[in-house]
């Protein structure tokens, strides 16, 4: 992928995660105003242990505010990324970008409180939690591949490694059956085999930071290490936010996300400003 091809792909998605940014926080909005943000019972949470401490209580504004905010976390990572890299040709922002984009995705989840899809709408329903789970898997694989591609000889294979890591989380996504009668208080319907699949995709995480760790010692490169921190960070802040149904959940989420985020770009922006 050419640096002029990777710069329209992230004015495109920039373009496009707006668009999206617009229409959710519309929604929330217009929820808000009018009052009708259902509640789904304390049951139905993601962690049940948190139905069981006090200051955990479950507010279905909180769920709804962590998905308005992944879009616009979204739209700003991408604006930062397409004005600080524009004349960078850097594999690991490529897939970070990639990434970025793909987080916005998540705003789908909020079509089914405004709508009060859960009634009867199965096949809507599965679709939106295969989306979730598909931005999930892509994130934490752009962040693995974007250290294993960091050699000049695998610059021109980006795209069709972009390409196929989106394949394969598709193909895996459509592999795993979803029970549209067990909706959480996030507005998404778990996966079967979730503990397994969660445990995998926390390893896959855990997987990219030991990596750039790794990558700083043999390239003598303390910034690498140091992203490696942010990465930890960042998959700290989504993981909290996509099971956020109280406002602790949220608030430790956005500042884990973003401190991780900035984290991140800035070290990978300080490697770069050197070379």
């Amino acid at each position: 992928m050419t640096l002029a091809a990777r710069n329209n792909f992230i004015r495109i998605a920039t373009l496009m995660v707006l668009i999206l940014s617009v229409v959710c926080i519309a929604a929330f909005i217009i929820m808000l105003v009018r009052g009708t943000i259902p509640s789904i019972p304390d049951q139905a949470r993601p962690l049940g242990i948190l139905a069981t401490i006090p200051f955990m209580p479950h507010s279905p504004v909180a769920a709804l505010a962590a998905i308005s905010f992944l879009p616009l976390l979204s739209l700003t990572g991408l604006i930062y990324i397409m004005f600080a890299f524009e004349k960078t040709q850097t594999t690991e922002i490529t897939f970070f970008a990639a990434g970025v984009f793909t987080l916005a995705l998540e705003a789908f989840r909020i079509v089914i409180p405004f709508n009060e899809l859960w009634m009867n709408t199965g096949f809507i329903l599965a679709a939106v939690s295969r989306i979730s789970l598909f931005c999930r898997l892509f994130i934490v694989l752009c962040l693995l591949s974007s250290i294993l591609f960091t050699t000049g000889e695998t610059t021109q294979q980006i795209g069709p490694a972009i390409f196929l890591t989106a394949f394969f989380s598709f193909s895996l996504v459509n592999a795993v059956p979803f029970n549209t009668s067990n909706l959480t208080t996030t507005w998404v319907v778990p996966p079967g085999y979730s503990g397994m699949l969660y445990l995998f995709l926390g390893i896959l995480g855990l997987l990219a930071a030991i990596s750039y760790r790794v990558q700083g010692r043999i390239r003598n490169a303390p910034e690498y290490s140091r992203a490696a921190w942010g990465i930890l960070l960042l998959l700290t802040g989504y993981a909290l936010l996509i099971v956020c149904d109280s406002w602790i959940l949220f608030g430790v989420g956005v500042f884990a996300i973003i401190q991780g985020a900035w984290r991140y770009l800035r070290q990978i922006h300080r490697y770069y400003l050197w070379q």
